[in-house]
């Protein structure tokens, strides 16, 4: 069986999946859905201008979210709050909404995915899936209190432990990473 991923001649990525690695990425993917739709600042608000929603900025101030793993998802990119608030307005709805597709996407590509067979990527979709799987880890680093890359959360969290399995997951998450990025380098 192929590891998930490598590079095809063909300019392709292609890989497999047991049936419990498809059924985890499914559930982590609609989980990480679910979490895009809090604290979204365009939300169901009647009051919203109508030329703001259009745009697909928000109309007033927009604050870092106060979920932790939202909050690492959508970092401030000012360090002053007025500049903050203000290219979150102009921009945290888009980043949403890309992070969404991304999901989507990957969540499509393995729709009808049977165990084993080969899953082809053209070299967009590998990005995509990239990113997703990345942003599913930033959001595991949080709930395992991981701060650097230097952090290994084995050495703390032991077997006994409930969050064990989440370890386990944020490192195969992180093996996905480092086998796509080496598929769509060649």
């Amino acid at each position: 069986m192929l590891q998930p991923f490598e590079a095809h001649r063909s300019g392709r990525i292609v890989g497999a999946f047991t049936d419990g690695q498809a059924g985890v990425l499914r559930f982590l993917l609609n989980g990480q859905l679910a979490l895009l739709d809090e604290e979204d600042p365009l939300g169901a608000d009647p009051n919203q201008d109508p030329l703001a929603a259009a745009l697909g900025i928000a109309d007033g101030p927009v604050k870092k979210p106060d979920n932790p793993a939202l909050a690492r998802l959508f970092p401030n990119a000012y360090e002053d709050a007025d500049d903050a608030s203000e290219f979150r307005r102009l921009t945290e709805s888009d980043l949403r909404e890309g992070k969404r597709a991304a999901a989507r996407q990957v969540l499509g590509s393995l729709a009808d995915y049977e165990p084993g067979e080969q899953l082809w990527l053209e070299p967009e979709q590998a990005r995509e899936w990239l990113g997703a799987v990345n942003d599913i880890r930033l959001v595991l680093a949080v709930w395992l209190e991981i701060e650097d890359d230097d952090d290994n959360p084995f050495e703390r969290i032991r077997p006994d432990d409930e969050r064990y399995e989440i370890v386990v997951m944020y490192h195969w998450l992180g093996a996905l990473v480092e086998w796509l990025v080496e598929a769509l380098m060649g």
